[in-house]
């Protein structure tokens, strides 16, 4: 056989191994590719440190909107952006309710698209030195999120910070919401828990309702009608989640609140507590620090008030899948911690018997 013949034949019986090399290797380059991307909580972060080197200390700041095809991913965006840079403290953010009223009259979402001239004329409004925007597009393998900060003296655009985030589960479950109209003139709900508590009040126009399935896949039983703080609404749970623990009686710390939305720092005192003296493994608070649900780890130990919105706007509707038995609540004192009786509703505290063993349903702000 000829020299050339040979070759020939070579080539022909391991071409197709070549060729699968070929797509294994361009395989495990574009998976590498995509993993390499970071996370959108590392790019929100990144960004914020990006906004904080650029503007002057003490620059009043509006986060006026992100485009993007869902509220919920928006919003999440806009409130963890917040987060970080009303905790570092080196600017001041404008208080988003009363962006809330500028939107409303407006006519715009924080989903939606809105002109650099629009933004700027919004943040005068509020008194801003600069306003924070925000674009997502699909590239493919990841997608671009684009957070910028203009000075709205000068029209200049101070930062531009554009990056590729991971397309992870947290992502595909924040722009899976249909929810982008947003229902008006809806209630808020009332707590059987005080009777010092505001009569329900007309709430501005949202993506979510209660009873709706929330970004983590829980389902959403609080909505308070701005977000103060970084958050406006509270999702329990998903019902396969729930699980029963013991007392955590001999790990009482002080300052707790039974107000809602505080039950939250309740249960980051109590991780305090759990590694300063040891222990704590599986007890309420330690099962809902440790859940994590669609790459969602923020939930917390409801406490009395949020436990009685539940018990109102979930349970009593028959939502929710919970049972007529004992939640335990972060709420207590020196003497015990407390719980809800889900049977009828009502309060109990000071069980200081570490046998006793409730309900846990874990919950989360967003």
């Amino acid at each position: 056989m000829e020299e050339s013949q040979i070759v020939k034949l070579i080539k022909f019986k391991f071409l197709p191994f070549m060729l699968l090399a070929v797509g294994f290797i361009s395989c495990a380059s574009s998976q590498a590719s995509v993993s390499k991307a970071p996370s959108l909580d590392e790019v929100i972060q990144q960004a914020a440190g990006r906004i904080e080197e650029r503007l002057d200390n003490g620059t009043k700041v509006a986060l006026i909107n992100v485009q993007s095809p869902t509220a919920q991913f928006s919003e999440y965006v806009l409130n963890y952006l917040e987060s970080i840079l009303v905790n570092n403290g080196k600017l001041i953010v404008v208080d988003r309710a009363n962006l809330d009223k500028i939107r409303q009259e407006q006519g715009f979402q924080l989903s939606g698209e809105v002109s650099d001239e629009s933004a700027k004329a919004i943040g005068k409004m509020l008194g801003a030195g600069a306003i924070v925007t925000g674009t997502l597009i699909n590239i493919g393998d990841s997608y671009r999120l684009t957070l910028k900060a203009i000075n709205v003296e000068t029209a200049t655009v101070a930062v531009s910070y554009p990056a590729d985030i991971a397309k992870n589960e947290r992502v595909r479950v924040l722009l899976a919401s249909q929810n982008t109209t947003a229902p008006s003139n809806r209630q808020t709900p009332v707590s059987a828990s005080s009777s010092s508590r505001t009569t329900a009040s007309q709430t501005p126009a949202t993506a979510y309702k209660i009873g709706d399935t929330g970004p983590a896949g829980g389902i959403i039983f609080y909505d308070k009608g701005n977000t103060r703080n970084g958050w406006r609404f509270l999702e329990a749970a998903p019902a396969n989640t729930e699980k029963a623990a013991l007392s955590y009686s001999t790990f009482q710390v002080s300052g707790v609140s039974r107000k809602v939305g505080e039950g939250k720092e309740n249960t980051k005192k109590f991780m305090e507590i759990f590694e300063q003296k040891g222990g704590g493994i599986n007890t309420a608070p330690w099962l809902c620090n440790d859940l994590n649900i669609n790459g969602f780890n923020d939930w917390y130990l409801p406490n009395n008030d949020e436990l009685l919105y539940m018990y109102n706007n979930l349970y009593s509707k028959g939502l929710g899948n919970f049972k007529s038995l004992n939640y335990w609540s972060s709420y207590g004192n020196s003497q015990g911690t407390n719980y809800i009786d889900f049977s009828n509703g009502s309060e109990h505290g000071t069980i200081n018997y570490d046998y006793y063993k409730y309900q846990v349903r874990a919950v989360r702000q967003f």
